[in-house]
């Protein structure tokens, strides 16, 4: 069964039951508004986060509030790999994206992608149509590439159609770009649902688990992309295709040497 008309264009089409992944509870309000009372399911993939003990417990508090009633949490632990990576001259390895600084960092990295692969392949079955992140990681965040690498994959060995969104930063330009290359024009714009995205920040907040910034406007659209559309075409410099842009204010932890978790305590501290 084929979603609803809106959700269809005249050169794509996306089939139901379909399935949102996400990393990190509120990375559905943010970066996939649009398809989120569409989808048969939702799944976050982490909850615990040792640089902010408070995000974990209120992220389990939260989901017995949350508005739509098809989520799971799969409550694996975070890497602590945010920022960890050289988004100077970003590197992409089978985890996911190279982490360049932290080893013990890397070495959880790892260890999540199999976990991660270990879980949703048996949830998967079934699915034609899975929604995730986008492959330079929205804004630039490692777990966000590593959920779409897992995806990856597993979209080879169970032929499921995969899909992300298009938000970039400054931050993760360069690695978006990286993508462009023979992309072709085939994707799917929608309006964000902006009310249900303020009922979830509001509950987010409420609990003490909202990592974003809150005075943060949503686009009014947000367009979707079959990953199928990378690399396709023969297309030396690719097309030109919609992307929303956000500018971040995180700390280069990378040529900083140091401080992920002041970074993290000190964000979640501000909102």
């Amino acid at each position: 069964m084929d979603l609803p008309a809106d959700m269809t264009s005249a050169t794509t089409s996306i089939h139901a039951p379909s399935i949102l992944i996400v990393a990190h509870p509120d990375d559905e309000a943010l970066w996939l508004s649009s398809v989120l009372e569409r989808v048969d399911r939702i799944v976050f993939c982490f909850q615990d986060c040792a640089a902010a003990p408070r995000l974990g417990p209120g992220r389990a508090l939260l989901l017995r509030e949350y508005p739509l009633r098809n989520v799971i949490n799969l409550g694996l632990e975070e890497a602590l790999s945010f920022n960890t990576a050289n988004w100077e001259r970003p590197q992409l390895d089978h985890h996911g994206i190279h982490i360049a600084r932290d080893s013990e960092v890397r070495a959880r990295y790892e260890d999540n992608f199999h976990k991660l692969t270990k879980l949703l392949a048996p949830m998967l079955t079934g699915y034609r149509t899975v929604f995730t992140h986008n492959p330079w990681g929205e804004y630039g965040h490692e777990d966000h590439i590593q959920v779409y690498r897992v995806l990856k994959t597993l979209q080879e060995q169970l032929g499921f159609e995969l899909w992300f969104s298009n938000y970039c930063s400054q931050k993760s330009v360069l690695l978006m770009l990286e993508h462009v290359s023979g992309f072709t024009s085939d994707y799917t714009t929608l309006p964000t649902n902006v009310e249900l995205a303020h009922t979830l920040r509001d509950l987010y907040k409420k609990h003490g688990c909202w990592t974003w910034y809150n005075d943060y406007q949503w686009f009014s659209e947000e367009s979707l992309m079959p990953d199928s559309a990378l690399g396709t075409g023969g297309l030396a410099h690719g097309h030109i295709f919609p992307v929303n842009m956000l500018k971040t204010d995180f700390p280069n932890a990378y040529a900083a040497g140091g401080g992920i978790a002041r970074s993290l305590r000190r964000l979640l501290a501000r909102h």
